[in-house]
């Protein structure tokens, strides 16, 4: 990363905005590398920003005027939804429930998707099953911003049903910890990450 930004250190930064997506490398260090004086602004986003759909974390220093804030909020609102955190330490708790999660949900659905074809669906016909549910559930979640996720489920769940059963079964398996481990596994992997810079 110093190589690619060492170029910039001839540059007169101090009046410009620099916007960073590399994950692990800090504000402070990030000013190191590039040599010369700069408001820099940390944004991880994540890969459904391709679809115009992503969540992406911001952190600003205070040194950062607002009007350079509300351009980068601006910036990444073109390509879905924004998160302000307060501490640099936040973008990596982003990292944990926003950056990485795509893939959380595509281990979940590639799980369902093998086990539908398990069951005899083809891999077409398992995939569309799966996808389309999964788009439809979080089409409920965004459109019933009054529920909160657990009565959404309730709503599906029936006592002694078929889904009731297999949320059973997730729960004995302890899905709600994995979820926790994973996400704080994340996290220390990007901190892990910030001192490798």
């Amino acid at each position: 990363m110093e190589q690619v930004l060492a170029p910039f250190a001839e540059l007169d930064l101090s009046s410009k905005l620099v916007i960073s997506i590399a994950a692990g490398i800090t504000v402070p260090r990030l000013a190191e590398m590039l040599g010369t004086p700069a408001d820099i602004i940390r944004v991880m986003p994540n890969t459904p920003s391709l679809l115009g759909l992503g969540m992406s974390g911001l952190y600003a220093p205070e040194s950062v005027s607002d009007s350079d804030k509300l351009y980068a909020g601006q910036l990444m609102e073109a390509v879905g939804k924004v998160c302000w955190v307060e501490q640099e330490s936040g973008i990596n708790n982003i990292i944990a429930a926003a950056g990485s999660s795509p893939a959380y949900f595509f281990l979940f659905m590639e799980a369902m998707q093998k086990e539908a074809q398990a069951q005899g669906f083809s891999e077409e016909t398992a995939r569309e099953l799966v996808q389309q549910s999964a788009l439809g559930a979080a089409q409920m979640v965004v459109a019933n911003p009054q529920l909160d996720l657990e009565t959404l489920r309730a709503q599906v769940t029936s006592k002694g049903g078929t889904t009731a059963q297999a949320i059973e079964t997730f729960k004995d398996h302890k899905l709600p910890d994995t979820v926790s481990a994973a996400m704080r596994a994340a996290i220390k992997r990007a901190e892990e990450m910030e001192s490798l810079f």
